[in-house]
């Protein structure tokens, strides 16, 4: 089984294509790099955040990552990653991961692409959407545990209300 990243003479310009209509029609910055990945910015609710496209042939696969702009404190690991666990209960699409020896927090989603080649717009569309509401929904709660010193069970509980018409 190969796990080398798919390169666009092998699938035809039409992944990687794709993919850069979709952040063309979201108005958001791209670049293609030399191993075939796409990487853009993704203006959120709290800053622009890096992110990346990458695909694979075995296992046909779009992978789509989400830097999270939050600064993890060594002395919080423990109670970051319980916060991710709680955070993932709750998603749908994709998940957060937080990589302890690179002190990252991202977001990540694969689209399995079986017996195809390319993901179609509304598939590109609906991973951006799912990583850019769960980072604007789930960056304060990273920022009560870091900062505030809170349990992450009161972080959820502060990210999940949800208020009901207006005041």
């Amino acid at each position: 089984m190969s796990l080398d990243i798919l390169r666009a003479d092998d699938a035809g310009a039409g992944l990687f294509d794709e993919i850069e209509t979709v952040l063309e029609a979201f108005g958001w910055q791209f670049e293609r790099d030399a191993q075939e990945a796409v990487h853009c910015i993704v203006p959120t609710r709290w800053g622009e955040m890096g992110a990346l496209f990458a695909c694979r042939t075995s296992p046909s696969a779009m992978h789509f990552s989400l830097t999270v702009d939050v600064k993890p404190q060594a002395a919080r690991r423990a109670v970051i990653s319980e916060l991710v666990i709680m955070m993932n209960e709750r998603l749908w699409l994709g998940h957060f991961d937080f990589w302890v020896d690179d002190n990252v927090v991202i977001f990540r989603h694969a689209l399995a692409l079986a017996d195809r080649m390319e993901p179609s717009r509304g598939e590109i569309s609906a991973t951006l959407t799912a990583g850019l509401e769960a980072v604007d929904r789930f960056v304060p709660a990273f920022n009560f545990v870091i900062w505030a010193g809170k349990s992450p069970a009161e972080a959820i509980e502060a990210v999940m209300f949800e208020t009901d018409g207006e005041a």
